[in-house]
């Protein structure tokens, strides 16, 4: 047991940055009039993500009769199904959960997560709250270094890096050549994300170590809730932001097609079923909230992710009270 107080006492000081951090972060949502939403950890079905897994447990009613739920993994459901009844500018700053994740590094099974949206957006305003928002930060808190963000779109990074016009490499069968002329081994089924990884994690994100970075326009294969650049044919309205080479934060100009939604969420549940994981039931709710969102835009931001890069931590057990490799290891 005093394993877990020596950590306690090892990182109060961060602690209590981390304390202040949360406080100005709803400091700087409030001050623009955003609501602050609470949504529910425990639902009964999860997302679709094909590369994540949510944490599966059972409740019981005063009945002793069980339900098979589980602890979401991100409010994002939630709070677009707010946004079609009608909420405006809303943020969650709440825990999130995932199974299957490693015990410290950059990932713990229960984290914090800050979500917004903005109406009447698209991901270019959200690239200014996240700019905004760091500063913020700074200088609510001294001892904070706000880093100066680079915005590069994803087929720039790709042309500057590996000197690559990922114009010519927007389908599965593009891609699986170009991974196969670079020398990967690669299977036939592999799906585009799989495949782009591939190049992305081992010549491209070595390349962002260095500063902070926002990269915009991915792939239209890689849009997930995303909707379709209306200028930039073959890509989606999304980013990403990293800091030192960690990413922190995923960003959209919301889809707002309800059959769009509904046949991408068809296609990862194929994609779970050829990686053999569990295929869940679509939320149908969801699908009817997608159709009657309002023109938005929103981001997921990690919190202890933000913690570790602005005070330097090189583990994200570093920043937190009782990690699960406290806890279970």
């Amino acid at each position: 047991m005093s394993n877990q107080i020596d950590h306690i006492i090892k990182q109060k000081d961060v602690l209590v940055t981390r304390s202040r951090m949360l406080r100005s972060i709803r400091v700087f949502f409030w001050q623009q009039q955003f609501l602050e939403v609470e949504t529910p950890y425990i639902l009964n079905m999860p997302g679709q993500e094909p590369y994540l897994s949510p944490v599966e447990v059972t409740i019981h009613d005063d009945r002793k009769k069980k339900y098979q739920a589980f602890l979401h993994t991100s409010p994002e459901y939630t709070m677009k199904k707010l946004l079609a009844a009608g909420f405006e500018n809303i943020f969650s700053l709440g825990k999130t959960f995932r199974d299957y994740e490693s015990f410290g590094g950059t990932h713990n099974p229960e984290f914090t997560m800050l979500e917004w949206y903005r109406v009447g957006a698209d991901m270019f305003d959200i690239m200014y709250d996240v700019e905004s928002l760091f500063t913020f930060l700074q200088n609510q808190i001294s001892t904070l270094q706000s880093p100066i963000f680079i915005r590069v779109s994803m087929k720039e990074l790709w042309q500057k890096t590996i000197h690559v016009n990922l114009d010519n490499y927007l389908t599965q069968s593009t891609m699986f050549h170009l991974c196969t002329e670079r020398g990967y081994d690669v299977e036939n089924n592999e799906s585009y994300e799989d495949l782009f990884y591939r190049i992305f994690l081992n010549e491209i994100e070595l390349t962002l170590s260095d500063g902070a970075h926002i990269i915009y326009n991915y792939p239209a294969p890689m849009a997930a809730l995303a909707k379709l650049s209306e200028t930039n044919h073959g890509y989606a309205e999304r980013f990403e932001v990293y800091i030192d080479g960690m990413e922190i934060a995923n960003a959209f100009s919301e889809l707002t097609d309800a059959e769009e939604q509904l046949q991408r969420l068809k296609e990862e549940q194929a994609l779970r079923k050829r990686l053999d994981k569990t295929v869940y039931n679509i939320d149908m709710d969801f699908i009817d909230a997608v159709g009657k969102l309002p023109t938005c835009a929103g981001i997921a931001l990690g919190v202890d992710r933000l913690v570790q890069v602005l005070t330097g931590c090189k583990d994200i057990d570093d920043v937190l009270v009782l990690p699960s490799s406290k806890l279970f290891l």
